[in-house]
């Protein structure tokens, strides 16, 4: 399954949502959350994001690395909450630490709030995996809402193509319903007072790319990104070689984001780390996100294979479809005998054998459009 993401209209007026292959109100923020303490101390005392586990690794229960939450944290009035053309609908992200005393999050109780996307880490390094990560996911997904799970990077451990194989493996991920792509978190050092790992740009951009390709040819899709912009061109050089993997770029206190090198726009925008959300037990500090509501993103279902004279029932779905948004789903390169109906239902009898190059778009009402290419053999 390979993702690619194609956006045009970015200054369309979308309802919602917007990513295939998946079937299908209110943030409050803390003003002045405390911050964890920055990067470069070895085991620092327990604080917001960081529940204190010990060893060289005490922050594997942290959602993200000590420096970048303090830099999502902040008062209410510089957020990054902006009044935007497009709605953008609303998700969060959490780790063990979002589970206090081993509490359950209550994620029926999330989505009543109005959040559609979850986030959850999954594995860090090749040492660490979640203990809640695929109950969260389960539950999540139970409640409707589409959920990625997402790998810490830690890039002078392990390669790239190592710390994927970990990753799936330990959360036996595999694309289904309402499971976005698996998500890479690469940024900033919370082990050590290099931001960059001690690599070079080169050597950085290198393992970047050796844990995109293994995700890629272990699921069928690419990885999610999930960075700063200050990281990145920090860290990789401003290399502009992915910017086919959709960004999840995380940037508080801006009216839009500022994005990598190599991004055209972001899919997910991490704007706070001070969030209290419904459901879960660390009010001031969870983290929440946006979906870029004005794009219609979709992800590849993947590569099909179907026996000739065989009936096919392939639904491309979206989260705008789920949240009210009206889509219109075209097809060319579909094997004869299939078509695609305007909900983004495939259909038929593969009636000829043969390799086939299938692209399907979608658009909204508004002039926003996303197209996805895969291959169809019969």
């Amino acid at each position: 399954m390979t993702l690619r993401a194609h956006f045009a209209g970015a200054a369309a007026v979308v309802a919602a949502l917007s990513i295939t292959g998946f079937t299908a109100p209110g943030i409050q923020l803390t003003p002045d959350a405390p911050s964890p303490p920055g990067p470069g101390a070895s085991q620092p005392a327990a604080g917001p994001h960081q529940p204190g586990a010990a060893g060289p690794h005490w922050n594997t229960g942290a959602p993200h690395s000590p420096q970048l939450l303090h830099q999502l944290a902040g008062p209410v009035s510089r957020t990054g909450m902006p009044a935007m053309a497009a709605p953008h609908p609303r998700g969060v992200d959490v780790a063990d630490y979002q589970h206090p005393g081993g509490a359950a999050i209550n994620w029926q109780q999330v989505a009543r709030a109005g959040y559609r996307f979850a986030a959850i880490k999954a594995t860090e390094g090749t040492y660490y995996v979640n203990p809640y990560g695929a109950a969260d996911v389960a539950s999540a997904r139970r409640a409707g809402l589409y959920t990625a799970y997402y790998h810490f990077a830690i890039p002078n451990g392990p390669g790239g193509a190592a710390q994927a194989d970990y990753a799936v493996r330990q959360s036996h991920f595999a694309p289904g319903s309402h499971l976005l792509p698996f998500e890479l978190d690469i940024e900033y050092n919370p082990y050590g007072p290099n931001e960059c790992y001690g690599l070079s740009q080169r050597s950085m951009v290198g393992w970047i790319a050796s844990f995109s390709n293994e995700i890629r040819r272990l699921t069928g899709q690419l990885p999610m990104i999930y960075t700063t912009a200050d990281w990145w061109n920090t860290c990789t050089g401003g290399n502009r070689s992915f910017g086919a993997n959709p960004l999840w770029v995380a940037a508080y206190g801006f009216g839009s984001p500022p994005l990598p090198a190599g991004w055209r726009t972001w899919t997910f925008w991490q704007f706070s780390s001070s969030g209290t959300v419904p459901g879960i037990r660390t009010p001031g500090n969870t983290d929440v996100d946006y979906f870029n509501g004005a794009q219609v993103t979709l992800i590849d279902p993947g590569n099909q294979r179907t026996t000739a004279g065989s009936r096919v029932g392939l639904q491309i779905q979206s989260l705008s479809a789920a949240a009210g948004e009206t889509l219109r789903y075209t097809a060319s390169g579909l094997p004869p005998g299939l078509t695609i109906g305007g909900n983004g239902a495939i259909t038929g009898i593969a009636s000829r054998a043969g390799v086939y190059r299938v692209t399907v778009r979608a658009a909204n009402g508004f002039g926003g459009a996303g197209s996805v290419t895969f291959t169809w053999q019969v």
